[in-house]
């Protein structure tokens, strides 16, 4: 393999020293060509490195940029056109899909070899990652997996790169209607079966990060934008539900829960080079504080027949959160002005989404919604405006959207409380003073405890506290000595009087071992940063756990500005 990465490279480098040399069209060919090269050598390193699903998406841009029909653009300086490259990527309008009708015939030679990959996606993710849910999902298992011969169909692509990132991104409209048969069983018998699937969705791939030696990508990302529309058929389903723990969820409930599975902020990341750590991928960390205003909303639909008056409140769905506002009884001009607070990372597509409801006993009506790009915050830094209501005939929703500094200096925390005393609203919780960035690294010396089902590996799940937030993380084989990896941010309202509470548990629950930080110690170290191994209090001696912890002062964009 090393002789054949260095006879490309040999070639990649002619082809870029001899495009210098050529002709404006003829360089462009030249440059086509090199890119070739490029991709059937990411392909290649991503195959041999067991990463199939490579194959796919390298194909896929390499076939993308091949059929692109070239404009004839006019001139461009090549100061100017050094500038627009460095910019990042502009949004993208679903009218600049390309239809791309070889994908699907790409599809079809592929499905056998993509699904086997799923099948073993199933059973060696999801599978434990269910069973680590709940004590009923415990003995939860995928018994029969048979996902036919139909291939999804992908008919449209866009391809857009962000070089200041070193990432390319993929966007593949995917639709998927095909009869299946996939068992579910508890105890080994069993309990429900999916007959079939019916998928449609914006699916994005991000080739992230590009590297200068092989294989040119760390690593790919792949998940939903947005939440794409599923629907499952199901025999058996009643037998599901009397399952205890799972009583109270419907048919609806489940298909949402399972659409939303991969639909960002939830994403997937696989390497393909050993030597990268994909915690180092810059959307990881949500390093991006937003404070949202709900204002208030004007004009909206009567759904009460007898007083023309409805009764408001809005739900806030973003970054993993769901929020709800008071309920404004029997007005159609409600003034909410309370204020939610959402931490996010920089992972392309999310979006803020306001849904407004009229409260009734037996089913509250949709009275509209509107949703707000995360990206055109971070990029304004406020947006304050009406914005109008959609699939409704009348209303509008007053939002107010900002980001937040994060301030390293612990000095700063008194001015932070005082401000936060000012501007809060009397319906609003207490406002965040700061934020808590946790990363389990791994652990040592824990004591191994084997489950009584001999099929089962020992596992070793976190849950964290701080204050009334608790976090869960599970699903690690524990060997006394399992890696983590997991990266957790808490909001945090005065760090000065809370601590941090950490257990490892295993798969009944009982505890391995426990610790507590106060994050007054946090604050008084250097950076407000920790990082070392922590003693665990464990029947286990020399139990400890690898942490690094981190606190940053929240403070609005205009704090410590002179006008």
């Amino acid at each position: 393999m090393l002789l054949l990465i260095i006879i490309v490279f040999v070639l990649l480098l002619f082809f870029s020293l001899f495009s210098l040399i050529m002709s404006d069209e003829t360089q462009s060919l030249g440059f086509s060509f090199t890119k070739c090269i490029l991709f059937v050598l990411l392909g290649f390193s991503g195959g041999y490195s067991g990463l199939r699903f490579a194959y796919i998406a390298v194909g896929l841009v390499m076939w993308y940029w091949y059929r692109k029909p070239k404009a004839q653009a006019p001139a461009i300086k090549t100061e100017d056109k050094a500038k627009e490259q460095a910019k990042a990527p502009q949004k993208v309008q679903d009218d600049q899909f390309e239809r791309v009708t070889c994908l699907t015939v790409f599809m079809e030679n592929m499905w056998p070899y993509l699904r086997q990959y799923l099948v073993k996606f199933l059973k060696q993710k999801i599978q434990p990652k269910l069973r680590s849910r709940s004590k009923y999902l415990r003995h939860c298992s995928f018994m029969d997996i048979d996902l036919g011969t139909k291939p999804p169909q992908v008919n449209h692509m866009r391809v857009q790169s962000d070089l200041e990132k070193k990432q390319i991104i993929v966007d593949l409209k995917i639709s998927y209607d095909a009869p299946v048969k996939v068992n579910i069983g508890f105890f080994e018998r069993h309990v429900a079966t999916v007959n079939s699937i019916k998928l449609e969705g914006t699916f994005r791939i991000i080739l992230a990060p590009l590297m200068g030696n092989a294989p040119l990508v760390g690593a790919m990302t792949f998940y939903f934008p947005q939440r794409p529309e599923l629907q499952l058929e199901w025999t058996g389903f009643t037998r599901l539900l009397s399952i205890p723990g799972v009583q109270r969820l419907t048919q609806k409930m489940v298909v949402d829960k399972i659409a939303t599975f991969l639909v960002s902020p939830k994403h997937i990341t696989k390497r393909i080079t050993s030597k990268f750590d994909v915690t180092e991928l810059h959307f990881k960390e949500r390093k991006n504080a937003l404070r949202i205003h709900v204002l208030g909303a004007k004009n909206l639909v009567a759904k009460d027949f007898i007083t023309k008056k409805s009764d408001p409140f809005v739900v806030i769905r973003g970054g993993g959160k769901t929020f709800k506002t008071s309920v404004i009884s029997k007005t159609l001009n409600p003034r909410w002005n309370q204020i939610f607070e959402i931490l996010f990372s920089e992972l392309p597509g999310q979006e803020i989404v306001f849904e407004v409801f009229d409260r009734d006993e037996a089913r509250d009506e949709p009275l509209g919604s509107c949703k707000i790009a995360v990206s055109q915050v971070l990029e304004r830094k406020c947006i304050n405006k009406w914005f109008r209501l959609e699939k409704v005939q009348s209303g509008e929703l007053h939002i107010k959207v900002e980001t937040l500094r994060l301030l390293s200096d612990p000095a700063q925390l008194d001015k932070v409380l005082q401000l936060n005393e000012q501007i809060q609203p009397p319906k609003s919780e207490e406002l965040s003073s700061a934020v808590l960035y946790t990363i389990i690294q791994k652990g040592r010396g824990l004591p191994v405890i084997r489950p009584k089902k001999s099929n089962l590996n020992p596992l070793a799940k976190l849950q964290v506290t701080v204050g009334d937030t608790v976090k869960k993380k599970g699903g690690k084989k524990n060997n006394g000595e399992p890696e983590f990896k997991k990266r957790m941010q808490f909001l945090i309202k005065d760090p000065l009087g809370e601590k941090m509470k950490l257990k490892v548990l295993n798969e009944d629950n009982k505890i391995l071992g426990s610790l507590s930080v106060p994050l007054s110690n946090i604050m008084a170290a250097k950076d407000m940063t920790i990082e070392e191994w922590f003693p665990l209090k464990s029947k286990a001696k020399n139990s400890e756990v690898l942490l690094k912890l981190q606190l940053r002062i929240l403070a609005p964009r205009t704090f410590g500005v002179k006008p």
